[in-house]
């Protein structure tokens, strides 16, 4: 009986090398998929914007912060705005931001200051990538995927 215990174990600890590869490997392969998975998803949902705006002034904490445009947004403080953006100079829903004609094209909705590369914008107007949109206080600079945008 103690023999074939021996026996056992003694198989068990010549082999325990493969049977740790085969755990690895397996590992290995589960935690890759899932990573495929979410790389797909994020690129997925990256394909959906057709560029971002990009925080440059006026909210510290969100300096650099990225936020995707779609063919279609409102822009505001208020929960029902698309894009929101948290500051008191920000209007509940400050200006609307949408793709015509292959342009993309900046409405403001209140009389907010909305600026556009320092000037005031009152009516609409066709932004494109490198300007900066001034909402209240705070400035984001405008990327349009290239393919896109519009040639002037």
């Amino acid at each position: 009986m103690l023999d074939s215990i021996y026996k056992i174990m003694a198989t068990g600890m010549r082999f325990w090398f493969l049977f740790l590869a085969i755990l690895i490997v397996i590992l290995l392969i589960a935690v890759s998929r899932k990573e495929y998975r979410e790389r797909k998803a994020v690129l997925g949902e990256i394909g959906q914007y057709i560029g971002y705006l990009e925080i440059v002034g006026g909210l510290p904490e969100a300096q650099g912060t990225r936020i995707g445009i779609a063919s279609e947004n409102t822009i505001g403080s208020g929960r029902g705005a698309d894009i929101v953006i948290r500051h008191p100079s920000v209007q509940r829903v400050h200006a609307m931001i949408y793709m015509k004609d292959r342009a993309l094209i900046l409405s403001p909705l209140t009389k907010g200051v909305t600026q556009i590369n320092g000037r005031r914008a009152n009516n609409a107007y066709e932004v494109h990538t490198g300007d900066v949109i001034t909402f209240g206080d705070v400035s984001a600079k405008v990327f349009i995927r290239p393919e896109l945008e519009r040639i002037v």
